[in-house]
């Protein structure tokens, strides 16, 4: 199998939104008005998954409509997004690197993609589903989608990025994978499941890729980057502190195991667009 690592886009966030220290109005109010001086600039990828049972992408990153000149835009980002979530992400998406664009030099379309894969609603994650929606299958843990419109996952999660494309929705099931041990078996052989990563949001999804005893961890963004679990720092912007650490914990066995080929988190400023084969 091979994973092709595609970079689409940027945040640019204070420090706190990947390595927060803790989780108050103070906090917050930091990393919605943090100078831009001050402010980290993280990439935001997205992978492409050639699977012997069809071509899998998981998740989308920004749209190209966020950033049209391929750099901030105040104006175009804030008519799609809220404002306070351009405020939070500042985003931006270089020429040729929205995911359709991507694709489109690979020679894949929309319509070749068997599955979009979605780890949580965050809009770095999905706003780039419109260029994708034509994928076979569109799938989102229930779980997910059930809390995206409940509680303080709707102030950062726009219903309008997502809510009009059709998805499926399965529910996670028991296993012995995970913090919690909830998971989506895709194709039923665990070679794509899907692990419940709750804390970042409750329904947050990692993906762990398996071919015999070798296996890929993506983290969505349940690490923003090694740092987070080898330091046990719960990324800032989340709403379950404890069930963040015991989702890094997770992690942290994961990529202390032998047949680790890879752990991969969306955010790692030490990851390079690329591919990996195992």
């Amino acid at each position: 199998m091979k994973i092709h690592v595609l970079q689409c886009g940027s945040i640019s966030v204070d420090p706190t939104v990947p390595y927060g220290r803790r989780f108050d109005l103070i906090e917050k109010t930091k990393q919605l008005t943090a100078a831009d001086e001050k402010r980290i600039t993280l990439p935001v990828f997205t992978y492409l998954i050639e699977h012997p049972k069809g071509l899998l992408l998981v998740d989308t990153g920004w749209c190209r409509e966020i950033s049209p000149r391929g750099v901030y835009d105040l104006k175009a980002a804030s008519a799609v997004l809220p404002s306070h979530l351009t405020a939070l992400f500042h985003p931006a998406l270089p020429e040729r690197m929205a995911v359709h664009e991507q694709l489109a030099a690979m020679g894949i379309r929309a319509e070749d993609l068997d599955y979009v894969l979605l780890t949580h609603l965050d809009p770095d994650h999905v706003s780039g589903l419109r260029h994708v929606n034509k994928a076979k299958h569109i799938v989102l843990p229930e779980y997910e989608y059930y809390w995206s419109c409940r509680t303080v996952f709707k102030t950062r999660q726009p219903q309008n990025l997502w809510i009009r494309y059709p998805m499926e929705r399965p529910f996670y099931r028991g296993s012995s994978l995970g913090p919690n041990h909830w998971v989506i078996d895709l194709f039923g052989d665990e070679s794509v499941q899907l692990v419940n990563v709750p804390g970042h949001t409750e329904g947050q999804a990692a993906i762990v890729i398996r071919d015999g005893k070798r296996f890929a961890l993506l983290t969505a963004d349940a690490a923003f980057s090694p740092r987070n679990w080898q330091e046990m720092i719960a990324p800032g912007f989340g709403f379950a502190r404890e069930w963040q650490k015991k989702s890094l914990r997770w992690i942290a066995d994961m990529a202390a195991d032998p047949g680790c080929a890879a752990v991969l988190c969306s955010h790692d400023p030490d990851v390079k667009p690329g591919a990996i084969v195992f």
